[in-house]
């Protein structure tokens, strides 16, 4: 299949505007002067094409588009971003779902991002976070979509958190509001068996998941004499965020992370509070 590059003939008009009046605009100004070109060029007649760039697209039917949108990626020419408001402006539709089957991880991403968080495509984000076939980048773009439905995919995070994608599983269970017992019960084991590297991690979860049943935890952890001063601020930020209070004076003089802070401060802490 031929693909019309629509980008290139776009950028290679704007080239020889922007040569002319290279000095009429500031280079804020500059984006949003393409931006409304590109929007004029998508209405604008090509004679190669017979017919507008929007009207080239919106005459295809919903399996042909996504069939395009795979060309245009597998030839690698530039995907218009004309086509993907086509796509995008028909709502979620099942020739689209079924990228969500692929495991070609360019394709894949774009069909997430025209998806995003439509209720449609929830059960098989959730499949997909369990599946060898999806790398990180995959799985931490999913778990984000899935982040903002937290609610509506509690039962599926639940077994994941048992497994070895279990990482994902706690980020999206942290966002959930109705303070489910086994969902809290969850990240707080994962908190407690985590080392002094994921705990600070674990216990921002906490605090995102926003049950003050998790303070005695937090609480416990941050009374440890070896604790950090990285580790001891976001135990003290969870804690607070909680509803919480930790006013104990600790020494931190000794610690790595505590003398660069200080030094790169001036002398004063990440709060601006001077050395004792």
């Amino acid at each position: 299949m031929k693909l019309i590059d629509f980008d290139e003939k776009f950028n290679r008009k704007m080239a020889d505007y922007i040569e002319k009046h290279a000095g009429d605009h500031t280079e804020a100004e500059w984006e949003d002067v393409i931006a409304s070109a590109y929007q004029k060029f998508g209405d604008t007649y090509l004679a190669a094409v017979g017919k507008t760039p929007r009207q080239y697209f919106a005459e295809m039917g919903d399996e042909q588009l996504v069939e395009m949108l795979k060309e245009y990626l597998l030839q690698g020419v530039s995907v218009p971003d004309l086509l993907c408001g086509e796509i995008e402006g028909r709502g979620v539709f099942p020739a689209l779902l079924s990228l969500l089957k692929d495991t070609d991880e360019e394709l894949v991403h774009y069909a997430l991002n025209l998806i995003g968080t439509d209720r449609r495509a929830l059960g098989r984000y959730c499949e997909m976070l369990s599946e060898d076939a999806y790398d990180e980048h995959i799985k931490d773009a999913v778990a984000d979509l899935l982040k903002e439905k937290a609610d509506e995919v509690l039962e599926e995070m639940l077994p994941l958190a048992e497994t070895e994608n279990a990482p994902y599983a706690l980020e999206v269970l942290s966002r959930t509001t109705g303070h489910d017992t086994r969902a809290l019960n969850v990240l707080l084991s994962a908190f407690r068996s985590s080392d002094d590297e994921d705990k600070p991690l674990y216990a921002g979860y906490l605090a995102a998941f926003g049950d003050d049943r998790a303070l005695p935890a937090l609480m416990a952890e941050i009374e440890r004499p070896d604790i950090g001063f990285v580790l001891f601020q976001e135990l003290k930020f969870a804690i607070e965020s909680l509803g919480g209070e930790y006013n104990k004076e600790r020494d931190f003089s000794s610690d790595p992370a505590y003398k660069k802070i200080m030094a790169a401060g001036g002398g004063s802490d990440i709060f601006g509070r001077a050395k004792k």
